[in-house]
């Protein structure tokens, strides 16, 4: 399970700086590559604007890192998670419903679990959000790879020391070198268990 955090990880800006949900559709290029030509451009929802505000995207290498996820054949059947102590998971929950990763194919498809807030039983600390995710998924902590910006506390650590799951810091938005840095460190882990 790849399990990703939200604000300042995938996306920008946060949602406790927006003044109301975004409802707003952004269209543009999907695929982030300045030598295509005009012709070859996909048109899609890459944001969703806030009325009289900011706009959600994804990150260049969040975006690049889903696309990934959803084309490349070794992913097939890699469960994909949220975990997000958003303020405002409402807001959230629209982004991942609205923003769109290729022609046709939302955030929200792609997520089969989102475990989002700090009400209930989550709470600021991921390991809240693990915790959910474990029980409503049945997946091992140490089949789980996590995603976290950790500008609010090192989330990554937390969680590796709390269920062993695998982490890797993404600590200016994510980064397709980051992606690919904790795939490794996952690997990695998977052959040390297997030696």
């Amino acid at each position: 399970m790849i399990v990703f955090d939200l604000d300042d990880c995938l996306w920008s800006p946060e949602m406790y700086t927006l003044h109301a949900k975004p409802s707003i559709p952004v269209k543009g290029d999907l695929y982030i590559n300045p030598e295509r030509q005009e012709s070859e451009r996909e048109i899609g929802i890459v944001g969703m604007g806030v009325p009289r505000g900011p706009t959600v995207q994804l990150f260049d290498g969040a975006r690049k890192a889903l696309r990934e996820i959803a084309l490349d054949p070794k992913y097939e059947g890699v469960i994909v998670a949220a975990a997000s102590s958003s303020e405002e998971p409402t807001y959230s929950h629209a982004c991942l419903e609205g923003i769109e990763v290729l022609p046709g194919l939302f955030m929200r498809d792609m997520f089969q679990y989102d475990q989002i807030g700090r009400t209930g039983s989550l709470t600021s600390r991921k390991t809240t959000h693990f915790r959910a995710l474990h029980k409503e998924s049945s997946v091992p902590y140490n089949e789980m790879l996590f995603f976290d910006d950790c500008n609010w506390g090192d989330h990554c650590a937390d969680v590796t020391a709390s269920f062993g799951v695998i982490s890797q810091r993404t600590p200016a938005g994510m980064q397709l070198s980051e992606f690919h840095s904790g795939i490794e460190k996952y690997r990695k882990e998977v052959l040390s268990r297997n030696d």
